[in-house]
């Protein structure tokens, strides 16, 4: 699974558009600067019309310095989320089993973002969007999408005999 979020991630680094098109630009924008300078030694231009240009250049430059940062920043950002859940989603079980009341309820809104429930029983769970996608790409982990007997996660039978197993 870590594999597979991994090659995603370098494919979506790959295939951002609007990243490379802004890469693109500032590229251009380069060029740009070099020939509006080449203008105003050669006497091509008046200094008041290459201190306007100028300023448009690095005006548009900024924009799109902030723009990439902007994009690789966001990036970081989901896929140090998708490792988190994804280690999470690995100790699951043993989070569960061993934490608190208290820790166990956090885990549980951690993971879950809504739960149905009718006739005192469970029948269908939303997960929150990191585990909700880790939970597709898995779907082998029976214990993470929808639990066991006896590994349904918690230790009170009484609970275990009420809660209703989801076919995967």
């Amino acid at each position: 699974m870590e594999k597979e979020l991994m090659k995603w991630f370098d494919y979506e680094g790959n295939g951002d558009e609007e990243l490379k098109r802004a890469e693109v630009r500032l590229v251009k924008l380069g060029q740009m600067e070099k020939n509006l300078r080449r203008l105003a030694i050669e006497e091509g231009i008046s200094f008041q019309d290459f201190r306007e240009h100028r300023a448009e250049i690095e005006a548009e430059r900024a924009r799109l310095n902030d723009l990439i940062e902007t994009i690789s920043s966001r990036r970081n950002l989901v896929k140090a989320d998708f490792e988190i859940a994804l280690n999470l989603a690995k100790q699951l079980d043993f989070l569960f089993e061993k934490g608190t009341f208290a820790e166990k309820r956090l885990l549980c809104e951690t993971v879950l973002n809504r739960v149905y429930i009718q006739n005192g029983k469970i029948t269908k769970t939303e997960l929150n969007p990191p585990f909700a996608l880790i939970t597709c790409a898995a779907r082998s982990s029976e214990s993470f999408s929808s639990g066991r007997p006896y590994r349904i996660r918690t230790c009170d039978t009484l609970i275990k005999s009420q809660c209703i197993l989801l076919p995967a």
